[in-house]
């Protein structure tokens, strides 16, 4: 077998927001870990922001608006590069990568890092949508052959309602940097009741998944028995609604709308508790990047936060869409002392350095699994 660096191409349709920094994490992690990388998107925004290493990672971006515009680029780009293993990050972008590998001979090995809870994701769909979505996304499990999960929850669901056979699925949750302080372990447990107004943050986009309408109801209620500042971190569309809701709830001035934020870690430092009110989740990295700070978490119970939390006395979970609950919850948390160090510990089971482990062994499994002689032209032959 030659001594040739595995080829793998990655697809993703835009290389922006969680999914895009994922998918640049993958090629950044299996161009170090040896491997011939290319990164293949219809637009390619925050390449750069997410800290794509353009020395080793093959950019091609087509210039297309939806992922179904990709397949013919895709098609010429795989037969130009004969990849051993494609890589499609999320269900959303399987199927032109799909359709791009129709008819190859041999094909790559197909993977698909899945980032949502599909089954999930399905049945929020009416009910002609939902048969559609059922056909294609079943199509595309049959015709992976490896699956990436990011939770447990996640590989159970994908096994049982669509029949993925588990030995074909693997767990990778995501990763993140850990904070460079070497003497940050060794700071005191504290608790809200030790600082003179305790700091509740909040990182996420203001959209409707998030539910920051619910968090500000429950921080009403927990304002109206203490002492509290809550921040947010992040913009979307539904800020002006927000800022009116804060209004009327009587804590506009106890609120702050921070907008988009470079350095979410000096909002981390200064935070007495961090909370992800959210609605769904895939993997909630605000949760580990919390942790990776010192810093308590109070989530709503969606699967992933629930995979990182329960019974790590990290912090706490509340119930979906109840403010009440989420209310109570966060009160809990500020009356309960934490340890930093115990945080940052939980915290490091989802490293960077864990995740590039995961994955290399992962891709270094199928590639040795791929056809030895797949597209391996003589030297300055054209692939076919």
């Amino acid at each position: 077998m030659s001594n040739r660096p595995r080829r793998v191409l990655i697809f993703i349709h835009a290389i922006s927001g969680g999914a895009g920094k994922n998918a640049v994490k993958y090629a950044n992690i299996l161009a170090e870990g040896g491997f011939e990388v290319t990164l293949a998107t219809g637009a390619a925004p925050q390449a750069r922001q997410f800290g794509l290493d353009e020395a080793r990672v093959d950019l091609r971006v087509f210039g297309t608006r939806k992922g179904l515009a990709a397949v013919g680029p895709l098609r010429r780009e795989i037969r130009r590069q004969r990849p051993e293993l494609c890589l499609a990050v999320d269900m959303r972008n399987l199927q032109p990568l799909r359709l791009a590998l129709t008819g190859l001979r041999p094909r790559p090995r197909l993977i698909l890092r899945e980032a949502l809870y599909t089954w999930d994701r399905v049945q929020l769909r009416s009910a002609p949508g939902r048969q559609i979505k059922r056909v294609i996304f079943a199509g595309g499990y049959r015709a992976v052959d490896r699956v990436i999960a990011l939770t447990g929850s996640m590989a159970e669901q994908i096994e049982r309602e669509w029949g993925v056979a588990r030995a074909r699925i693997t767990v990778i949750p995501n990763g993140i940097a850990l904070p460079g302080d070497a003497g940050a372990a060794a700071a005191p447990a504290v608790t809200a009741a030790e600082t003179d107004v305790p700091t509740i943050l909040c990182v996420a986009r203001l959209t409707r998944q998030k539910r920051v309408n619910l968090l500000l109801r429950a921080f009403a209620d927990v304002r109206a028995r203490r002492p509290a500042r809550l921040r947010l971190a992040g913009d979307g569309k539904l800020q002006p609604a927000l800022q009116e809701q804060a209004r009327a709830l009587g804590i506009a001035e106890d609120v702050q709308f921070l907008g988009h934020v470079e350095d979410v870690g000096a909002e981390y430092r200064r935070a007495t508790l961090t909370v992800l009110p959210s609605h769904w989740e895939g993997f909630p990295n605000v949760i580990i990047e919390a942790l990776a700070h010192g810093v308590p978490v109070v989530a709503t119970a969606t699967p992933g936060a629930v995979e990182i939390l329960d019974g790590t006395g990290c912090g706490l979970l509340a119930a979906l869409d109840d403010p009440g609950d989420l209310a109570r919850r966060i009160s809990e948390a500020l009356d309960t002392r934490f340890t930093p160090a115990a945080l940052r510990a939980r915290a490091e089971h989802f490293s960077d350095t864990r995740l590039s482990e995961r994955v290399l062994a992962v891709m270094r499994e199928e590639a040795a699994k791929a056809h030895p002689a797949h597209g391996r032209s003589a030297p300055g032959a054209s692939p076919a």
